[in-house]
């Protein structure tokens, strides 16, 4: 144990003298992450706010049907209507943003309101637009008047309002605002800090295998008494060390966007998310943190010391990373939660778990099962390790 102390020790100094690996370990989570979180929801926002304010130039066809709705739509200050469109050439307009969108009123249309039936009115727009504004303005302007038509009809029949509402949904939602906010943070999170884990640990595990059989210092070290075992654990204790600081420094900077980024979120959430992640929450985030670093820094181990140099080993990793972060995506998507067949299914585990963690909804079975699946994970990965560094064929590989 002491040699592998004292390997640590000469690898961990090595690492933090490299300055890519402050770049991924220390620089980027720190910076990256807080200023691109607090950017991309000022951009949103600001950009949410200015289509709010443009005008949106539409296509009105069939006036003479409906009168009154047109009126309204030239209330409208912010509708603009252009004139001498035809119908067939809607679609071509609004897809060469020449038009943001169009009502078409049919011809029937008065008759089937005198005749108090549902009567049809066409819009036109595109959902791939900025926003969807053109769509909400239309919708809100055809509400307002189906809403006035809806009236005038109640009041010429005499007719109690309540007898097209037999039935008043009273909706009770029973998810507190921190289920809520830990389904999204939750989700979120896991995305962030395996990519700064995974990154991190990467170019560490990089530069303590390949990269010291480039220099030629890995003889050096092999020559000295201590096994191949104490030489693995050694490189994989500091590789797992730089993992984990990286994915924990990422969720540092998410509070620094968080507070960087506060006049902009609501007083109550923030209130929420700051008791969310209280010291017990994130306790138990790291250790779902401590058996994916040592998987993930035993695999790199093993794989880049199979490479000839460190361009080698970068490439033969980087394309990794996208596998990685599959299982942690697929645990974003609607309907997939924690159970006793997820729970066995490492990185979309750890992903799922993290949700549960932070909304206070983890079941106890369900967060051994990901604890047994990843140790087990990475007590084969340390394996398989040990078994690549005693290879003289990987090592000397030239």
């Amino acid at each position: 144990m002491g040699r592998t102390l004292t390997i640590f020790k000469k690898e961990f100094i090595d690492v933090i003298r490299d300055r890519r690996t402050i770049l991924t370990m220390v620089v980027l989570p720190l910076l990256f992450v807080p200023v691109i979180l607090t950017l991309t929801l000022k951009v949103t926002l600001r950009q949410r706010e200015k289509a709010d304010l443009e005008t949106v130039n539409i296509a009105f066809i069939g006036e003479e049907y409906a009168p009154r709705l047109h009126q309204a739509v030239e209330a409208d200050s912010q509708l603009v209507i252009k004139l001498g469109v035809a119908e067939a050439d809607v679609e071509a307009l609004i897809r060469a943003d020449s038009l943001d969108g169009a009502i078409v009123v049919p011809p029937d249309f008065p008759d089937r309101v005198a005749a108090d039936e549902q009567a049809s009115i066409g819009i036109y727009y595109r959902s791939s637009s900025s926003f969807d504004v053109a769509e909400r303005r239309l919708r809100g302007v055809i509400d307002d008047y189906d809403e006035e038509i809806v009236d005038g009809r109640i009041r010429r029949l005499q007719l109690d309002p309540d007898l097209f509402d037999a039935i008043a949904v009273q909706e009770n939602d029973v998810a507190t605002l921190q289920e809520v906010l830990g389904q999204t943070i939750g989700g979120f999170l896991p995305y962030m800090f395996v990519i700064f884990m995974f990154t991190g640990a990467m170019y560490a595990g990089i530069d303590l295998s390949a990269g010291e059989k480039e220099r030629g210092t890995l003889e050096t070290l092999l020559s000295s008494p201590a096994s191949r075992l104490e030489i693995v654990l050694g490189k994989f204790f500091v590789v797992a060390l730089v993992g984990i600081a990286s994915a924990l420094l990422s969720m540092v900077g998410l509070y620094l966007g968080v507070r960087m980024g506060l006049e902009d979120i609501p007083q109550e959430a923030f209130d929420v998310i700051s008791d969310i992640l209280n010291v017990k929450v994130i306790a138990m985030i790291a250790t779902l943190l401590l058996p994916l670093a040592a998987f993930f820094s035993a695999m790199i181990l093993a794989l880049a010391i199979q490479a000839k140099s460190f361009k080698q080993a970068q490439s033969t990793l980087t394309p990794l990373s996208l596998v990685v972060i599959l299982p942690v995506l697929f645990g974003l998507l609607p309907g997939i939660e924690l159970n006793t067949k997820t729970a066995l299914i490492p990185i979309l585990n750890v992903s799922l778990a993290t949700k549960d963690v932070i909304s206070g909804t983890i079941e106890p079975l369900h967060l051994v099962l990901s604890y047994i699946s990843l140790f087990v994970l990475a007590g084969a990965s340390i394996w398989f390790c040990v078994v690549w560094f005693s290879r003289e064929e990987t090592l000397f590989r030239s």
